[in-house]
């Protein structure tokens, strides 16, 4: 083989790799139908008795969404749903969740998205009931506030 074929082939396959690194686009959306079973979220500590290590020291809490995704627009399409928790939610909070249906179980921090769904969008509307268990360090909480999750789409167009 001479050395032209090899860079000519060393060439086509980084191409290849090139193409399969495109940066893939998130689009919001529609949870509109989205709703919470409890309007309000009871916090209690993960022990009743006190001990020193830091994973003990928490507040959980459940929760109960009745998730209704409109993914009309990727209808016959293959995409990747993500759960978002945005960074404003206080401090160290983090969601878990068991697979149910169609979504898998995941879980995410503050500030992050978790895969909640892969495969081909077969119905305008995903809609499952989601379990989720909160937890958060009792040092954040300050005030009441409000949880904000947000869905997004990453097609495969």
């Amino acid at each position: 083989m001479t050395s032209a074929r090899v860079h000519f082939f060393l060439a086509s396959g980084l191409s290849i790799i090139w193409l399969g690194c495109a940066p893939v686009r998130a689009t919001p959306i529609d949870d509109s139908g989205t709703r919470a079973f409890e309007p309000s979220i009871d916090l209690r500590w993960k022990t009743s008795t006190p001990t020193r290590s830091p994973a003990d020291n928490v507040l959980v809490g459940v929760t109960t969404l009745r998730v209704r995704l409109n993914v009309a627009p990727w209808l016959h399409h293959a995409g990747r749903i993500y759960l978002s928790l945005p960074a404003s939610a206080p401090g160290q909070l983090s969601a878990d969740w068991p697979a149910h249906g169609q979504f898998l179980g995941g879980r995410v921090v503050a500030g992050g998205r978790a895969l909640l769904y892969s495969g081909r969008i077969l119905e305008p509307v995903l809609e499952e009931e989601l379990q989720l268990q909160l937890t958060v360090r009792p040092n954040v909480i300050q005030r009441a506030s409000t949880l904000n999750i947000s869905f997004d789409m990453e097609d495969e167009r």
